[in-house]
C-alpha cells in the first residue's frame, strides 16, 4: 500500500489527492520554518541591541577611566609639590558645595574609582564577547536555517514539477 494513495480505490485518480496533500504539507513545513527563522532573526536583533548598549557602556566607563586617570596624575602633582613646601589645597564638589578634603583622601577616593571602574570595564568587556559569540553563532544557526529551507522548497519545486510532468504524460 502507497502512503500516498487513497484506501478506496473508486474513481479518484491517485495523483489528485496527492498533488492536494503535497501542498499543503510542504506549505505548512515552510510556514513553520519560515516562523522559525523568524523568531530567530528577532533573537539576533536583539542580541545586536544588548551589544550596542554594552558598547556604549563600555565608551562611557572608558571616558570616567580617562577623567580620574587624570585628576589621579593632577593629584600626584599635587603632592609632589606639597612635598616641596606648596601645599595644594583640594576641594570635592558636594552637590553645589565645594568642600576642603585632604589630599591623601582625595587620592585614595580616585584610586578606588579607578579600580571600581577597571572592574565594571572587565566585566562590560566580558560580557560583550559573550554576547559577540552568542550573535555568531545564532547568525550561523539562521544561516543554516535559511539554506535548509531554500534547499526544501527547490526540492518542493522539483516533486511538483515532477508530478505535473505525470499528470501530462
Amino acid at each position: 500500500r502507497h502512503p500516498t494513495k487513497p484506501n478506496n480505490l473508486h474513481a479518484q485518480r491517485p495523483h489528485d489527492n496527492l498533488k492536494t496533500m503535497s501542498y499543503n504539507s510542504n506549505s505548512n513545513i515552510g510556514a513553520e520554518a519560515a516562523t522559525a527563522v523568524d523568531q530567530k532573526i528577532q533573537e539576533f536583533r536583539t542580541l545586536q541591541e544588548e551589544l550596542t548598549k554594552h558598547h556604549t557602556d563600555l565608551g562611557t566607563l572608558m571616558a570616567q577611566r580617562n577623567e580620574n586617570e587624570m585628576v589621579k596624575q593632577e593629584l600626584e602633582v599635587c603632592e609632589r609639590e606639597g612635598n616641596d613646601g606648596n601645599e595644594a589645597v583640594i576641594y570635592k564638589q558636594v552637590g553645589p558645595v565645594l568642600i576642603k578634603n585632604e589630599l591623601e583622601e582625595a587620592l585614595e577616593t580616585v584610586r578606588k574609582r579607578l579600580e571600581f571602574i577597571s572592574g565594571e570595564m572587565k566585566k562590560t568587556e566580558q560580557l560583550i564577547e559573550k554576547k559577540e559569540k552568542q550573535s555568531q553563532e545564532l547568525a550561523t544557526k539562521i544561516q543554516e536555517m535559511q539554506g535548509a529551507m531554500q534547499r526544501a522548497a527547490a526540492e518542493a519545486a522539483k516533486a511538483m514539477a515532477a508530478q505535473q510532468y505525470q499528470q501530462v504524460s
